[in-house]
């Protein structure tokens, strides 16, 4: 099948080939490290909000990332746990394809009392480093049916918004209820600010410290 490359706000429908609904989605990022990140290694991290219409979320039971994330407490999510350095040492090869980090999502699990799942990406202590993600290269976030790899997937590269290389914190995207599923929707929101202003978007105050 094909790989289709997303367009900001662009919305699909996660069915399989025989129009049923997708239950269990891969979703993926990777990317590189360019010669001009200086001497810290650029440290990507994705975060998974679980919100309803209002995208508020409670710590820490809502947010799914590298410092909240247990099994057992999600059992609906697994998370790839971090890379801090984008090698590919770490994270995980999914149909011939490595990815730092992901997450697999389970339909049949997700929280009856929770319509979506937005996808962010930032960098770990940005501001303090004075990193942004013109530092990298080949940020790409891929969203498929983890049942049935070799089906269609839909990748989103965060470079084509034209102040990609300015921020340091980015909303990819969401997958929301649908009827019987779910949708997901390319955002490509972009913030100055690192984690501290993404997780204000969702109603949260946070201080990352400092080095």
């Amino acid at each position: 099948m094909a790989v289709i490359n997303m367009s900001k706000n662009q919305k699909i429908n996660m069915t399989k080939e025989d129009g049923t609904a997708v239950r269990n989605f891969f979703i993926g990022v990777n990317w590189d490290q360019n010669r001009y990140a200086g001497e810290s290694d650029i440290d990507f991290d994705i975060h998974g909000f679980l919100t309803q219409s209002d995208r508020k979320v409670a710590y820490p039971q809502d947010i799914v990332n590298y410092n909240t994330y247990n099994q057992s407490d999600y059992p609906w999510v697994e998370f790839s746990g971090d890379n801090r350095t984008g090698e590919d040492s770490s994270g995980i090869v999914f149909d011939g394809k490595h990815y730092d980090e992901y997450f697999i999502v389970h339909a049949d699990q997700f929280p009856a009392d929770r319509t979506e799942f937005s996808v962010c990406l930032t960098i770990f202590r940005a501001v303090q480093r004075l990193q942004n993600f013109g530092m990298v290269n080949n940020a790409i976030m891929t969203i498929c049916d983890y049942d049935n790899p070799s089906g269609d997937k839909y990748e989103y590269d965060l470079s084509e918004n034209e102040k990609f290389e300015d921020l340091n914190a980015v909303e990819m995207g969401r997958l929301y209820k649908y009827g019987n599923g779910f949708k997901f929707q390319a955002l490509g929101s972009g913030y100055v600010g690192g984690m501290t202003e993404l997780f204000k978007n969702f109603g949260l105050d946070i201080d990352e410290g400092r080095d």
